[in-house]
């Protein structure tokens, strides 16, 4: 199957070449997704801050079924796109060139629950030990499913991202852990399918977990362009004020709604050891 979705992609992109110079990206096959416009938006947001430096480009969004963080990877090492984002790990440093800046300034590995309300008296008073006898829902390939694991959680590994509200709603696992910027307006697209299902905030899970842009190991022009413009507007201000004025984002500010919350900490073994934990402006601490 990745084969034959190759090809189709390589005879898109060559009728393409003859246009501008531009940016090939996955669109999201999951109403679900919410967070995928807030990448969307940042991607342009980033290019435009990197100019005049750097030349200006188009962005081009193409659309496939079925799509699964396994195989954006892969057209990303075949060169079929241009880049996605993914948080990070050690392997996939390996694989790809990161933009070793946080897209959303270490939020993502701050985790709020997903729940059915009929288990809502499980998580009020929950611990570590009792979380980690719970079930949760989490993407087959994904860093943060990696994490629980090492951590002692019970994960079911879900190979789409839709089915994990499904198994949610018919008891299948215990809950959902999604960061404190996603949970929220994914649940409300789930709810018009699975009304039941609510969140559960008064805990997070917390560890970190870098979000970056990655590209083709051999697009160091691309990783370039991306990291100057990440880091102008993280410098001059843009970065947070865009956080702020996001559809995604807005709702996390102001900071200190999260600061009496239960944080439950866990260790990420998959850390690569270059993270720049130090690069303080890189980084917002919620606890």
């Amino acid at each position: 199957m990745i084969k034959v979705r190759s090809f189709i992609f390589l005879c898109f992109l060559f009728s393409t070449s003859l246009q501008a110079k531009s940016i090939t990206i996955l669109d999201s096959p999951y109403v679900e997704d919410a967070t995928h416009q807030y990448f969307v938006d940042l991607l342009r947001f980033v290019i435009n801050k990197s100019q005049p430096e750097f030349e200006p480009v188009d962005l081009l969004i193409l659309k496939e079924k079925n799509i699964t963080h396994e195989i954006t990877l892969h057209f990303i090492r075949e060169g079929l796109i241009d880049l996605s984002w993914a948080g990070t790990s050690i392997e996939l440093e390996k694989e790809l060139l990161p933009v070793k800046i946080p897209l959303l300034q270490g939020l993502l590995g701050n985790r709020i629950f997903i729940i059915h309300k009929n288990k809502f008296s499980k998580f009020q008073n929950i611990t570590k030990e009792e979380l980690q006898n719970l079930v949760a829902c989490q993407g087959a390939d994904w860093g943060d499913t990696d994490i629980l694991e090492a951590n002692k959680f019970s994960v079911i590994r879900v190979a789409r991202f839709d089915l994990m509200f499904k198994m949610l709603n018919k008891g299948r696992c215990d809950y959902f852990p999604r960061a404190i910027y996603e949970g929220y307006n994914e649940l409300k697209v789930a709810q018009e399918k699975y009304p039941d299902l609510i969140m559960f905030d008064k805990v997070i899970l917390h560890y970190k977990f870098p979000l970056y842009f990655f590209v083709n190991k051999e697009n160091e022009q691309l990783a370039d362009q991306l990291a100057f413009g990440l880091r102008r507007s993280i410098k001059d201000g843009s970065f947070i004020t865009f956080m702020k004025n996001n559809a995604l984002t807005s709702s996390l500010f102001p900071l200190s709604k999260w600061k009496n919350k239960k944080v439950l900490k866990l260790d990420n073994p998959f850390l690569p050891a270059l993270t720049p934990l130090d690069e303080k402006s890189f980084w917002i601490n919620l606890h």
